[in-house]
């Protein structure tokens, strides 16, 4: 179960670095106007938030279930 969980929070955090990679990048990216680069910085932040919002709705679903099928083993 402790790998279990683990393994999820790898994976949330090492999606959270992703997305805070690909944001300093675009935050530091001279090659585009002032315009286009808040474009993609709002784009870059919902997109941030969709992946964290899945992952703890997915977390929250299913650790019943697999707590569920630990108790029946």
């Amino acid at each position: 179960m402790l790998t279990r969980l683990l393994i999820v929070l790898t994976i949330l955090i090492a999606g959270n670095v992703y997305w805070w990679v690909r944001y300093r990048q675009a935050e530091t990216n001279r090659n585009i106007d002032g315009r286009e680069r808040e474009a993609q910085l709002d784009a870059l932040q919902d997109r941030w938030v969709q992946f964290t919002c899945i992952s703890i709705l997915l977390i929250m679903l299913l650790a019943p279930l697999g707590n569920a099928v630990l108790q029946s083993q």
